[in-house]
């Protein structure tokens, strides 16, 4: 059962719906869902699909003719192309899959010419779609078009998987707890190559464990990997993740303490913000911006997070076996001030969905963070009139009581913000204090297993 994706299956189906032949390109990291989706998309529809090796150029059209036998006598890729589309009619439009296509560009001096010509002649006569599939963001934004040569220009779409919404995250776990599906998003993302891992029936402690704290482990390796197959010059991307995942936000402390120049870091952070690996930090323009921080980094990914904030500083002792010290010391005391992050990402996801459905008090805009110098406003969205409405997330242990109201005030003021509306979020539940307080002060509160 396909999970989400309801906008991309959409935006392939129109394509298929064209009279026309046409190219789609599907992208996005390993493990993101892109076989899945075309797997779906292509029931009920003639399809031909070929997932493509990564090996020699003479060994890459034997593999794809011993995947089509009848194509056995074709002497090139033209040829094998000619042959496999013989039977496709004009009228029922087919869909060519071409998995992992990088691997035919990048092997082969032939593949590009054989299949541009092949296109260029098949395409007038027949209706066909081409789904040309990648597991490199990078590649396909910088590299792909002059691989393909003249056929980039016949590129009708592009579709870009990302990570799963909050939302869609619950829904692939289905009857999994709220507050568990929190604490999986936090750990391993919106990945749906990660979250297959995640066992429902254990609590975060087992699952961090068994995913992480040992060698062998199922994501113990991952983060590097991943890396490797996207960036050159790993130790240096290595040193910038480590040096944000440790707490250094801005420009100027990445670069004290790594000694990279500026420019280098700026280059770096460039290319890891393309790979939505990391992000700058906006404050949203509903705060006084003269009170706002600026120029700051975080680690956007919410898997490489957790692995350069937990797994990369304590690799030494995971190598020695120590994994009940390494959670009990260097996580568990840390776990809940780790989490608030994501925490903060989903209640600004379902405060949107909210606004989506019209149940706050105004209709809202430009939801995002304000990141202040007396604090943070989780969420930040403004309407016509000018009134605001700030919400606060709360990722403590122990139920919130009614002093967190004061300190949220304090951040109001200091941000200049004077006509709101205060929705406060808390993964453990409110005090009856807290609740009289709300109610009296026309504060909304939402603990987090109701959302």
């Amino acid at each position: 059962m396909l999970t989400g994706r309801k906008q991309e299956l959409e935006y392939l189906e129109e394509f298929y719906r064209t009279d026309r032949s046409n190219i789609v390109v599907l992208y996005g990291r390993e493990g993101i869902g892109k076989t899945t989706l075309v797997s779906h998309f292509i029931q009920g529809k003639p399809c031909i699909y070929y997932n493509a090796r990564k090996v020699a150029d003479r060994e890459q059209l034997y593999c794809m003719k011993r995947d089509w036998p009848e194509t056995e006598q074709a002497r090139d890729y033209y040829e094998v192309f000619r042959k496999k589309t013989e039977q496709c009619t004009e009228t029922a439009k087919t869909v060519l899959v071409l998995d992992e296509f990088r691997n035919l560009l990048d092997f082969s001096e032939n593949f590009a010419e054989g299949f541009s010509r092949f296109y260029d002649e098949t395409a007038p006569g027949k209706k066909l779609m081409v789904v040309l599939i990648s597991s490199s963001i990078n590649w396909v934004e910088n590299e792909m078009a002059q691989k393909l040569g003249t056929t980039a220009k016949l590129i009708g779409g592009f579709v870009k998987l990302k990570a799963f919404s909050f939302m869609e995250l619950a829904s692939y776990f289905k009857e999994f707890p709220v507050k568990q599906d929190i604490y999986a998003g936090s750990v391993v993302g919106g990945v749906p190559g990660y979250l297959r891992f995640w066992d429902t029936k254990s609590d975060l402690e087992e699952n961090i464990k068994r995913l992480f704290l040992s060698e062998d482990a199922p994501l113990f390796a991952e983060a590097e990997r991943y890396l490797k197959l996207e960036l050159r010059e790993l130790t240096a991307y290595n040193t910038i993740l480590a040096t944000m995942a440790e707490g250094h936000y801005k420009l100027n402390e990445i670069y004290e303490h790594t000694g990279f120049s500026r420019a280098k870091i700026s280059v770096y952070l460039k290319n890891l913000t393309q790979l939505d690996i990391t992000e700058k930090m906006f404050s949203s323009e509903s705060g006084d911006n003269n009170a706002a921080l600026k120029g700051l980094y975080r680690i956007r990914e919410p898997y490489l997070r957790f692995w350069y904030r937990f797994v990369y500083p304590n690799l030494s002792e995971i190598a020695l076996g120590n994994k009940e010290k390494v959670y009990r010391e260097k996580m568990r005391p840390f776990l809940l001030a780790y989490v608030s992050d994501f925490f903060s990402e989903v209640c600004n996801e379902y405060l949107q969905l909210m606004n989506r459905y019209h149940r706050l008090e105004t209709n809202y805009s430009h939801f995002g963070p304000w990141y202040g110098k007396a604090g943070k406003i989780d969420v930040l969205a403004k309407a016509e009139d000018g009134s605001c409405l700030a919400g606060f997330c709360d990722c403590t242990a122990d139920p919130l009581g009614p002093e967190a109201l004061d300190r949220y005030y304090e951040i109001l003021a200091s941000a200049g913000i004077t006509k709101y509306e205060m929705q406060v979020f808390s993964m453990a539940g409110f005090t009856e204090e807290f609740e009289t307080r709300a109610t009296e002060e026309n504060v909304s509160y939402t603990w987090a297993k109701d959302m």
